[in-house]
């Protein structure tokens, strides 16, 4: 019998992250790397694709990949899928991270969303899902074995006027990922989801000192005033064990489900 900490590992498996080269994504890349897996870094931003998969590579030589990735492109997605096709000739991971939301403005009011704001965030944080999921199920179940990651939000349970497209989304990926299960299940692909608190990863930080100085600068402040259990900042690698755990046999009797992440503040 496999020890228990062989359940963790994924050596040999491929893994893509969408939205992998920065933020949030950026560290579930590396976790994947460090875990043993073959990883294909893609995201929108190249220069940030090239930036992570070169630190990557010179850490784990032969398995990363950088591929520039639109997942709202259907024609985007289906080069992504060729090369890894082409690469590794299998895909046994697929980390649906790719959204919108540090780039959104906060409002303080819900109404007044451009309907152009609310088809690109539909389209991002939810079409994109569906399309990266529907175009990588046949590389997938060559395995008979797969596990799909999609990322959600603690604000897909307690919603967010000052996002209320943002967390509809976000509410969307909650069901998506219930709806996916079953549809994928016989294949022997497990669907879950993660729903992260707000996390401190380098790009909500940075946009945040952005707005904390317009408000100073417009003689207002800025705060939030999040209650958890665990009293401290939430980090990226407080998600790492999830994705790990979600991503690997460890997990081979759970589908369908969404594990929050966020210290507490929202008991699911």
């Amino acid at each position: 019998m496999a020890g228990a900490l062989d359940l963790f590992k994924l050596d040999h498996r491929v893994a893509v992250v969408t939205g992998g080269a920065k933020g949030i994504g950026m560290y579930y890349s590396t976790a994947l790397a460090q875990a043993g897996a073959k990883v294909v870094v893609a995201d929108i931003d190249a220069k940030a694709v090239a930036e992570t998969a070169a630190r990557l590579s010179e850490e784990h030589p032969g398995r990363v990949l950088g591929v520039e990735l639109d997942v709202a492109r259907r024609e985007s997605i289906d080069a992504m899928v060729r090369r890894v096709d082409e690469t590794w000739g299998r895909l046994d991971i697929l980390v649906n991270n790719a959204a919108l939301f540090s780039v959104l403005p906060i409002r303080s009011s819900p109404w007044g969303i451009p309907d152009e704001e609310w088809d690109q965030v539909m389209a991002v944080n939810i079409r994109g899902i569906y399309a990266c999921t529907e175009a990588c199920v046949d590389l997938m179940t060559r395995q008979g074995w797969g596990r799909v990651v999609n990322i959600a939000s603690s604000l897909s349970f307690k919603g967010a006027s000052a996002l209320i497209h943002y967390a509809a989304s976000k509410g969307a990926v909650v069901n998506l990922t219930r709806s996916m299960a079953p549809a994928l299940g016989k294949s022997g692909i497990t669907v879950n989801a993660i729903a992260p608190g707000g996390t401190d990863s380098p790009t909500v930080l940075e946009r945040r000192a952005a707005r904390d100085a317009q408000a100073s600068a417009a003689g207002g402040t800025r705060g939030r005033a999040l209650t958890r259990i665990i009293d401290r900042a939430e980090v990226p690698e407080d998600l790492i064990g999830t994705l790990l755990y979600l991503a690997s046999p460890a997990s081979d009797f759970v589908t369908g489900q969404t594990i929050v992440v966020d210290g507490g503040n929202y008991l699911h």
